[in-house]
């Protein structure tokens, strides 16, 4: 497993900030087909989504909304970009920022690490398809769901804020995930 430990001024835009555009262009110039869930402005995969209607995503759907249908549609992609929100704080300003009301079912659903969405992306993954996992915290897609972390890449801000963890996790073979 590849590690790399670099500093950058943190932004709100995560693929904008220098260490991380280059872990991420990496990946997409080896990819024929590519999502990205949370893309908010972001044009660098093949099928891109965000929540927010004010975005340049192709699609303004719940992320695992979208997810089910490009499932439906049949998309296989060698490739996900997972950034989502990384904490309830997080979802909660997103909720607000595009006048949608936060409740205690959306505090609920999101402390699973997104669990439904990765599912999903398990799902319409091909084997050896690469998995790109962005937080403050290592759990990526899991060996339980048959992948293995390739690179992990560590982005320190300085000072008292979190640092931001990348992850390229590889699918080895399909699990069947119930849902």
């Amino acid at each position: 497993m590849e590690f790399n430990r670099f500093w950058a001024i943190p932004s709100h835009e995560t693929f904008s900030i220098n260490p991380i555009k280059n872990f991420v262009n990496r990946y997409i110039e080896g990819s024929k087909v590519s999502i990205d869930p949370f893309a908010r402005n972001k044009q660098c995969a093949t099928y891109t989504n965000d929540l927010n209607p004010n975005t340049k995503a192709e699609y303004h759907m719940d992320a695992y909304d979208f997810l089910v249908m490009l499932k439906g549609k049949g998309v296989k992609a060698d490739l996900v970009l997972f950034d989502p929100p990384y904490s309830r704080q997080q979802v909660k300003e997103v909720y607000q920022g595009i006048g949608r009301h936060y409740g205690i079912k959306d505090t609920q659903y999101h402390t699973s690490n997104w669990r439904g969405e990765r599912d999903v992306v398990n799902d319409i993954l091909t084997v050896n398809g690469h998995v790109l996992s962005f937080g403050w915290n290592s759990a990526g897609m899991g060996k339980g769901r048959g992948y293995k972390i390739e690179e992990i890449t560590l982005i320190c801000h300085g000072g008292a804020r979190y640092d931001t963890i990348c992850i390229a996790e590889r699918k080895r073979y399909h699990q069947l995930t119930i849902t």
